[in-house]
């Protein structure tokens, strides 16, 4: 028994030290583990810092970079969006107001007269006496009294140029803003497969392609690697620029006649496709590279006319080209080569290449720099202010002096040592508005000491006999016509006299003939036909509106307006209210 107790004792003493052993090791695991679980919430808040530390680190680098990235991306855009064309040339238009005028012929300008005479804004209309066929001129359906002028702000010398919105239709308006003096030009180089190196030196900002802001005409300026294709009528500057938006225009089609206002004109125009290509595809391979520049112009309209033929194509064509100095090659859409025959000299004057017909070549034509119509400024005048270099109407005479080998700059002083008499050149005219005292007129010119030459210009008309013509003599007589056109042959300083057709035609005679002489360095002198001069006294009663309210008939629209006054009129000169101004323009010859 007692053997037993004592086994039992030590079982109990066993157990309890192995449980005090248990609960030791309990105990230190569980202080391990605190210290543990102590260390990794240390070691959590640790990470939560640096965490945090490195987010805020993570968002500012962020905001850095996106910074960096927008501005370099949004120059990168402006420099390689630039526009497509590089030294467009600039047209800013002067103040038109829309008026009547005479057929054939435009009607605006606004230049005050040397003689003093008031001259008023207008717009050119056209006249139909001296078109090319009868209808074609007649229905020009012209600008009325009644329509809203067109205004444009000239530029002086020291402004810069404003800016220049063109709208294609369903296309919104597009600007280009004139560089500041102080920015550098870059130079861009490129080459396009099968064309010219292109060398372009340019302002960092440019004008846009075509100007199609002038009331007269649409000019496309290119330059770079331009692409002429004749017989689809197309002209494509390759470029490898990107457009700066989808929606900017990269196309225009222009009819290239300097008559935008007149639609009976340019109904007989056709038109020319002009685009902007990256040449990713479509774009024809040169056939003829060509160093000089080319001007794409159109015959149609009212060719044919005397005075058209110097305001819609000879003018605007010394305006556009006269800045190559023959270094041009003109390219015209249409074939006319009588037309071309008859002003022959004129174009050569101001080109030395041989002349591309649009519609015939099936060659590609490839070019450094190309304009697509023609500058325009005013009837059958130039602005000085809007020219290339200043040209004027006096620069586009003397070339008419060189084209023709016009021996007289200026006219002979009466009295002077030559002793000569002064020549009076008499335009006649066949059909309307013709003089049917012509012998009396001629009567009274020799009476005050004239020579008088009497000329009349004729459709088939050789132009150089006839400028040879005019440039002998030192005043220049005629009513209201084509034939006072002439004027742009005369000698500098020498005197116009227009008689104007009764029924308030003043304003129109002065647009067409006035206002261009004056700018051309002549004296200009007029006499309006009164009621007892004029053969419409024998067509209608002197009660009617013909007579007691002539505006009345022109309200009634300008083919009436024409048939009454133009085409039914003839003129009796009145020798002694005449006499005074033949005496006014031998004054004038001595200033």
């Amino acid at each position: 028994m007692a053997i037993s107790s004592d086994k039992t004792r030590s079982k109990v003493s066993g157990q309890i030290i192995f449980r005090s052993k248990v609960e030791a090791i309990e105990q230190s695991v569980t202080q391990k583990m605190g210290y543990e679980m102590i260390l990794i919430k240390s070691l959590k808040r640790m990470e939560a810092r640096k965490l945090g530390l490195a987010l805020l680190g993570g968002f500012f680098v962020g905001v850095v970079a996106c910074f960096i990235f927008m501005t370099v991306s949004t120059a990168t855009q402006q420099l390689s969006n630039l526009p497509y064309v590089v030294n467009a040339s600039p047209v800013a238009e002067s103040s038109n107001s829309s008026q009547r005028s005479g057929r054939g012929h435009g009607t605006e300008g606004s230049n005050p007269s040397s003689d003093g005479a008031t001259r008023t804004k207008q717009t050119s209309s056209s006249t139909r006496d001296d078109a090319p066929s009868g209808g074609q001129a007649k229905a020009s359906n012209l600008e009325s009294e009644g329509d809203k002028k067109t205004e444009a702000r000239q530029p002086s010398k020291n402004q810069k140029e404003e800016i220049i919105e063109s709208k294609q239709p369903g296309d919104k308006k597009t600007e280009a803003r004139q560089p500041s003096k102080n920015q550098k030009e870059e130079v861009i180089e490129s080459k396009q497969p099968d064309g010219p190196r292109i060398s372009q030196s340019t302002k960092s900002r440019r004008k846009p392609a075509c100007d199609l802001s002038n009331p007269r005409t649409d000019v496309c300026d290119l330059e770079g690697d331009v692409r002429i294709h004749g017989k689809s009528a197309s002209v494509v500057l390759v470029t490898d620029r990107r457009p700066r938006n989808s929606g900017r225009t990269k196309s225009w089609r222009i009819k290239p006649y300097a008559r935008k206002f007149d639609k009976a004109a340019m109904a007989h125009v056709h038109e020319v496709s002009v685009r902007v290509s990256n040449g990713l595809g479509g774009i024809p391979a040169c056939s003829a590279n060509h160093s000089d520049p080319a001007i794409v112009f159109a015959l149609g309209g009212y060719t044919g006319n005397y005075y058209h033929d110097f305001t819609d194509v000879l003018i605007p064509l010394f305006i556009t080209s006269q800045r190559f100095d023959g270094a041009v090659q003109f390219v015209i859409e249409t074939i006319n080569l009588w037309w071309i025959s008859k002003y022959e000299q004129i174009l050569r004057s101001l080109s030395r290449h041989e002349i591309i017909f649009f519609n015939s070549d099936d060659r590609v034509h490839c070019y450094r720099r190309v304009v697509v119509g023609l500058h325009s400024h005013k009837a059958l005048s130039i602005d000085p202010t809007r020219a290339p270099n200043g040209y004027s109407m006096v620069d586009f005479t003397k070339r008419m002096r060189v084209a023709y080998s016009l021996e007289r700059d200026s006219p002979i002083r009466p009295g002077g040592a030559e002793a000569k008499k002064p020549r009076l050149l008499l335009i006649s005219r066949q059909g309307s508005r013709r003089f049917t005292n012509l012998g009396e007129i001629v009567r009274t010119a020799e009476e005050l000491d004239f020579e008088v030459v009497v000329a009349e210009a004729k459709m088939g008309s050789n132009v150089a006999d006839i400028a040879r013509v005019v440039n002998s003599c030192d005043v220049m007589m005629g009513v209201h016509g084509a034939g006072l056109t002439n004027f742009v042959f005369l000698p500098t300083n020498a005197v116009v006299i227009q008689i104007v057709p009764f029924g308030k035609l003043e304003d129109i005679a002065r647009a067409c003939f006035a206002y261009p002489s004056v700018d051309a360095g002549l004296h200009y002198l007029e006499h309006s036909v009164s009621e007892d001069e004029s053969n419409l006294r024998e067509l209608y009663p002197r009660d009617h509106a013909v007579f007691r309210d002539p505006k009345s008939i022109h309200r009634l629209g300008w083919n009436k307006m024409g048939e009454v006054y133009l085409d039914k009129q003839n003129v009796n000169l009145d020798a002694d209210r005449f006499r005074p101004l033949l005496l006014k323009a031998r004054q004038l010859l001595h200033q």
